[in-house]
């Protein structure tokens, strides 16, 4: 796992994530899951969830719309995290 990303979601004045739920989250993701609007909401509600942030509808749908629109690439996850802040 890379730790600038651990480091990513964590933040400044978020809990501490758990490394092995966040190893294991990404260990079930595939790539198909990010064209698959429920298992991204999925994800994206995981996410949050290890970070201890709470995610509004509105911000999800956005998160959504952005993948949609390439704005957000499943290989820079540092858009996601800040995102979830």
């Amino acid at each position: 796992m890379n730790n600038f990303f651990l480091k990513k979601l964590q933040g400044k004045d978020s809990e501490q994530v758990d490394e092995a739920k966040l190893r294991t989250l990404a260990g079930q993701v595939k790539r198909s899951d990010f064209e698959d609007e429920d298992k991204l909401r999925q994800i994206i509600q995981s996410l949050a969830a290890l970070t201890g942030k709470k995610i509004t509808a509105e911000k999800e749908d956005k998160i959504i719309e952005m993948f949609r629109n390439q704005e957000i690439s499943i290989h820079d996850m540092s858009s996601i995290t800040k995102l979830l802040k």
